[in-house]
């Protein structure tokens, strides 16, 4: 019998050695689903002492897929300077205070904005002005997992692309200050915090905006760094857009089809925009994300006139 009981001892633990591991691979090989398959390509333009040299044509290799400006984010950078390229001839100042970044991203309009939620303090945010709030006016409040809307706004979550969502439509705002928003779920078979793929459409103040949930984890894979995409509905005039100290001129603007997003097959270009970026040789490195994530072929660097 003690033979027998040492035999099935070491069977459970030889299967828990396995069930273990298989855990721990699902975790470590987990991969996240924001982001695109499609694969960046470069011709390089001229480099004068103007001011409006097209510098660089971009475009994806065969078998990629559209690509919405809200979710895009194109810069260059030469040197130790940052060039932002946006297709609204605009963007933001970044407004960053250690807890909430948010960044204009290239359609002009949309935010991407991230918070971290590791503290004990409730982090505030006000979708009037992308950037962080306090507890007195408030759009969005986050506390770890938990995030609930600001006394008095009202909103809902409605299936859809965010890029769709237009305007209300009439829909009747269900979720007020008073629950928990419901926004992700847990996978249990990787042990992470997965966002819901619906957006919400947020009532502040007489304006609407539309919000989603993009990730619980940063780039290098820690929890509590919620990141969203936010943006004003219809023509709403909000301080983000439009105070001097949130918004500025872009130096570098993307000339496309003007259809709302970069075509599978479209080649754009991107334009010194009355700013003098390069001026003859110089050497310009592409970064291109697409909902926070690296396109594959950026972080390459190119050598202009």
């Amino acid at each position: 019998m003690p033979r027998i009981d040492r035999r099935i001892t070491l069977m459970a633990l030889f299967m828990v050695s396995i069930v273990s591991t298989g855990y721990y691979l699902n975790i470590v090989t987990y991969e996240n689903t924001l982001g695109t398959q499609n694969t960046l390509t470069v011709n390089t333009g001229t480099s004068t002492e103007s001011t409006e040299d097209v510098l660089l044509d971009l475009s994806f290799a065969k078998g990629g897929e559209n690509l919405s400006w809200n979710s895009v984010q194109l810069e260059l950078n030469v040197e130790e300077n940052t060039y932002p390229c946006m297709v609204g001839g605009m963007s933001s100042v970044v407004q960053d205070n250690g807890t909430v970044l948010s960044k204009l991203n290239a359609d002009g309009k949309t935010f991407t904005i991230n918070i971290d939620t590791n503290g004990e303090e409730t982090q505030y945010l006000d979708l009037h002005t992308m950037s962080v709030s306090n507890e007195s006016s408030f759009s969005l409040s986050f506390l770890q997992t938990d995030i609930f809307l600001g006394e008095g706004r009202k909103g809902i979550a409605v299936e859809g692309d965010f890029s769709q969502i237009k305007a209300d439509e009439g829909y009747v705002l269900d979720e007020d200050d008073e629950e928990r928003l419901e926004w992700y779920s847990y996978d249990f078979s990787v042990h992470r915090i997965i966002p819901d793929s619906e957006v919400y459409l947020i009532e502040d103040r007489g304006v609407m905006f539309k919000v989603q949930f993009l990730n619980y984890y940063n780039s290098d894979g820690a929890p509590r760094h919620i990141s969203l995409l936010a943006a004003p509905l219809g023509n709403s005039s909000i301080p983000a857009l439009t105070d001097e100290s949130m918004i500025q001129i872009a130096p570098c603007t993307v000339l496309d089809d003007g259809d709302g997003v970069w075509g599978a097959d479209e080649v754009i270009s991107l334009q010194e925009n009355g700013f003098s970026i390069c001026e003859g040789e110089c050497t310009v490195t592409v970064v291109a994300l697409f909902e926070e994530k690296r396109i594959d072929g950026t972080d390459t660097t190119y050598s202009l006139g």
